[in-house]
């Protein structure tokens, strides 16, 4: 069984990619922070591989070892925990790797977006698990909503797919997985991941970032309602999941993690700010109870 995980951003992908790679299944992300380019995750062979189209416009490919055997999978979330500085520094190269673990060749000459770029999504079709499956519809904008630009939901509602993909193919390939729509239930827990992790605070005030955070909340919370609407303009079957109740079994896992170890991974804002959390928490609560 083929699955996509149709997620916000902060909605349980490191979760979800820990989980298929404990299960030896291969994973692909076909969206990274320098563009253009997918990472795959392949345990069966012990590597780790890149696609991507560079500054002339060029499909690249890349391969190296990796090790996936007896992986301290604790330890290594644990360690995704820490800050990007001491995180660099763990033994264990999924965390020390996981959002940056592509050469600087890939991150200097990677493209922002590329009509190319479908052509190789025949290799990301054929991995067990899929991140960021709007993508290889065409779907392509900022998940950030304070950000000037279009935003993904925009995309999504409005069917403006900014990057030329083979739809009829991206169609028929969905079709044939099992297509997973998430969702938070639990709005306050989801809310703290996105106040620690969701953006940095550098040196803005403590009212800018309250209100960019939350912005981004919101976004993130129309997402599901948003990704039903462009997956049925297509007849792309989907099954609702929530991250707070679902059984993990519906992705065919045979070895699960525990339903809330991953939280707190990819934490940006800095320790001396994190004990204003509960109240930005409560403040979003009463200001936004709907979206």
């Amino acid at each position: 069984m083929k699955c996509s995980y149709f997620s916000a951003e902060r909605s349980g992908k490191v979760h979800y990619h820990y989980s298929a790679l404990m299960n030896n299944k291969s994973v692909a992300r076909p969206k990274e922070n320098c563009g253009v380019a997918c990472t795959i995750f392949m345990p069966s062979n012990n590597t780790i591989q890149w696609f991507w189209v560079d500054k002339d416009e060029k499909l690249r490919w890349l391969r190296e070892h990796r090790n996936y055997h007896d992986i301290d999978w604790l330890g290594t979330i644990n360690d995704h925990k820490l800050g990007m500085k001491e995180n660099n520094k763990s033994k264990h190269w999924l965390a020390r790797g996981y959002c940056h673990d592509y050469s600087k060749e890939i991150h200097d000459n990677c493209m922002w977006l590329s009509n190319e770029y479908h052509k190789v999504f025949n290799k990301f079709f054929e991995c067990d698990h899929l991140l960021h499956p709007d993508m290889l519809l065409g779907y392509w904008g900022y998940t950030k909503a304070d950000k000037k630009g279009l935003n993904l939901s925009e995309c999504l509602l409005n069917n403006i797919r900014p990057m030329d993909v083979d739809l009829d193919y991206s169609i028929d390939q969905m079709k044939k997985r099992k297509n997973v729509i998430v969702y938070k239930e639990d709005i306050r827990r989801m809310a703290r991941s996105w106040f620690l992790g969701g953006g940095m605070m550098l040196d803005m005030d403590e009212e800018t970032y309250y209100n960019n955070i939350s912005l981004r909340i919101n976004e993130a919370r129309i997402y599901p309602t948003c990704m039903q609407i462009a997956l049925d303009r297509f007849n792309i079957p989907y099954e609702m999941w929530s991250l707070d109740k679902g059984d993990y079994s519906i992705f065919g896992f045979n070895n699960n993690l525990d339903r809330y170890v991953t939280e707190e991974t990819d934490t940006i804002l800095k320790t001396k700010h994190h004990h204003k959390i509960e109240g930005w928490i409560d403040r979003y609560i009463w200001e936004f109870n709907e979206v």
